[in-house]
């Protein structure tokens, strides 16, 4: 998992700073081990790739929004600092409590019905990594067994299912991203989206990736 990370993360680097130097100056720097920790707290283990991504790159500062310089994932998805993984998951942990409080007057065991479980939308265990303009999401899911690591992507307003998974890990997800990306091959996000290929827009300094 994450010595595989490593590599890839290096090869992007690498690809980004010669092709998309605009992307590649949005990356921030490696995130403070105090706020990789704050994500959960205490609550639950963090996944190793999480961790090793944050060592990296504290996410990115997409100056223009979901379309321009650091927007490197398909769909305008915008990768978020250690500080926005935790805000993400605190709102999760608050709309699941909001419920139960609602909800158990008329029935005293939904606190143990629902084992941290808000409906199909939320889980404690769900640390949000990127956001679209639409406020969809990326999340890594960080329950127990063959979950742990997975990369789901849901959460529009209006979903009626719960999210679903895209990629086993985060490893695989930067690995799909670049091989897209050294490759000109095309990913889909999420499974039922049309595929989208990457390609550069603007020149010099200011090239960064589009996909269409």
């Amino acid at each position: 998992m994450t010595d595989d990370l490593n590599v890839v993360l290096d090869r992007l680097d690498a690809w980004l700073e010669v092709n998309a130097p605009a992307d590649f100056a949005a990356l921030n720097p490696p995130a403070a081990r105090n706020d990789i920790d704050a994500i959960a707290d205490g609550r639950f283990p963090l996944h190793p790739d999480l961790v090793r991504w944050l060592e990296r790159h504290n996410g990115v500062t997409a100056t223009q929004g979901h379309g321009g310089p650091g927007v490197i994932l398909p769909e305008g998805f915008v990768l978020h600092a250690a500080e926005g993984m935790r805000a993400g998951q605190r709102l999760m942990e608050e709309a699941i409590a909001e419920w139960v409080d609602e909800n158990e007057a008329e029935d005293p065991d939904v606190r143990d019905i629902y084992e941290g479980v808000y409906g199909y939308a939320f889980h404690v265990r769900w640390v949000p990594i990127a956001t679209d303009l639409t406020g969809g999401k990326l999340l890594v899911d960080h329950r127990d067994g063959d979950r742990f690591g997975n990369v789901l992507h849901g959460l529009h307003g209006g979903d009626t299912d719960g999210p679903v998974k895209v990629w086993d890990s985060l490893s695989h997800m930067f690995r799909s991203l670049l091989t897209a990306l050294t490759e000109g091959t095309t990913m889909r996000l999420p499974d039922h989206a049309d595929p989208v290929a990457p390609r550069l827009s603007g020149t010099d300094s200011q090239a960064h990736v589009t996909w269409a």
